[in-house]
């Protein structure tokens, strides 16, 4: 079977469906060092120029452009037999539709599962019915009415734009003032809505469903490492990663809260009709677990996991799609501990991509000799660790180690 892999990201979903014997053809973001040797039949949308920064001028949305070499790809080769979106489309259902009619099968939650997880309301009403707590949330479309309900809101609150997938579009206030000025002296696109929601501080965590015809297989619970400074986060929410299996210390019966999220989740899962790979993510305070979001689609954190557990997701992705029975344990199952980090240009200026330390984890590279803005993803650390401390440690010094032998690199004007 010929799978076209497309996301913002696609390299990890890539490499699963590769080590699981599907011949490939992918569509990129980033294009980095990484994809192109795992394949060499690929399209991207960035093109990684020597002397170049990273990022270029876009007339479309990154999920468009994503789409427009889907598009070319199916029709050039002309002998693919499935689709595998990863993340990029969440709050683009259009695309997904349009993805379903390009001929090849779509194994993917459909447009209308994509809109009815992503309404902020629907889905925290049934989270609350499943055992969830949920941050207060008001969604609107209007910055004036933005402004006016965080008036009397309880700070520190955070502002969301329709989602944020990744942390992107979160932002923290402490106070009403801050926010009004942001909003008041910015032209803030608020096309699609804008959520201001109650700011939940603990420890932040998700967890990978494989959702079948018959059952949903919680295939792991996991820790989510969010705004790190270490790996030079461009803000406070940003996805930078995760730790696999989930270990808290916010409790002392460590087992018993498992089990609660677990049983929260299943009955979640049980109203939602998903197929295939799915992720969902919340914050745990104390022994109260507080829903976030679902992520109906492959996520981030896949290679990660299956590092974790032995298990090749794409396999039990296809296969959960079409309907095939799945032989899984009914809790998850650990083989190892795995962390991924994602590390960032932390500098003012453009630093410029000079060399990488000789290490098999570092994945995911920038190209050399383009420069990096402050905020740019520099590549990602993933690896299989003896100890969730130990292995933060471990890829933390594998960051910093990055960062120095590049800091003589950087671009005194630009």
């Amino acid at each position: 079977m010929k799978l076209l892999v497309v996301g913002f990201n696609a390299r990890p979903i890539a490499k699963s469906a590769k080590n699981a014997g599907y011949d490939l053809g992918v569509v990129d973001y980033f294009g980095d060092i990484d994809l192109f040797k795992l394949t060499s039949n690929c399209f991207t949308v960035l093109r990684q120029k020597p002397g170049n920064t990273l990022h270029r001028i876009l007339h479309r949305s990154p999920p468009e452009y994503l789409y427009i070499l889907s598009e070319v790809m199916i029709d050039e080769q002309g002998d693919f037999d499935g689709i595998i979106l990863g993340s990029a489309f969440d709050r683009y259902p259009e695309l997904i539709q349009q993805f379903s009619k390009l001929g090849p099968k779509l194994y993917s939650n459909t447009p209308e599962k994509f809109t009815k997880v992503r309404d902020i309301k629907q889905i925290q009403e049934i989270a609350l019915k499943s055992g969830f707590k949920v941050p207060k949330t008001i969604v609107t479309k209007s910055t004036s009415d933005l402004i006016e309900i965080a008036k009397n809101h309880t700070y520190p609150l955070v502002s969301r734009s329709g989602g944020g997938g990744g942390g992107f579009g979160i932002k923290k206030w402490n106070n009403f003032e801050e926010l009004k000025e942001f909003f008041n002296e910015k032209e803030i696109d608020i096309e699609k809505e804008y959520w201001i929601q109650e700011y939940i501080e603990g420890v932040d965590a998700s967890a990978s469903i494989i959702c079948s015809k018959d059952q949903n297989h919680i295939i792991s619970i996991n820790q989510q490492i969010i705004g790190d400074r270490n790996l030079y986060s461009p803000s406070d929410f940003s996805y930078c990663g995760n730790i696999v299996p989930l270990r808290t210390t916010q409790t002392s019966n460590e087992g018993k809260l498992q089990e609660k999220i677990s049983s929260m989740i299943q009955d979640l899962f049980s109203k939602l009709d998903l197929i295939g790979s799915n992720g969902i993510d919340f914050v745990i305070k104390n022994d109260n677990i507080y829903f976030m979001e679902i992520n109906p689609r492959i996520q981030g954190s896949i290679e990660c996991l299956e590092y974790a557990t032995g298990l090749n997701l794409m396999d039990l992705h296809i296969s959960a799609c079409e309907g095939k029975k799945l032989d899984l344990p009914s809790i998850p199952h650990y083989k190892r501990i795995a962390i991924k980090g994602i590390l960032f240009s932390g500098n003012e200026q453009p630093i410029q991509v000079n060399q990488y330390p000789k290490n098999r984890w570092i994945v995911d590279r920038t190209h050399y000799n383009i420069f990096l803005e402050k905020g740019d993803p520099f590549c990602s650390i993933v690896m299989p660790v003896s100890s969730q401390e130990k292995g933060y440690n471990k890829m933390i010094k594998i960051a910093k180690k990055i960062i120095k032998m590049n800091q003589r690199k950087i671009l005194e004007s630009f």
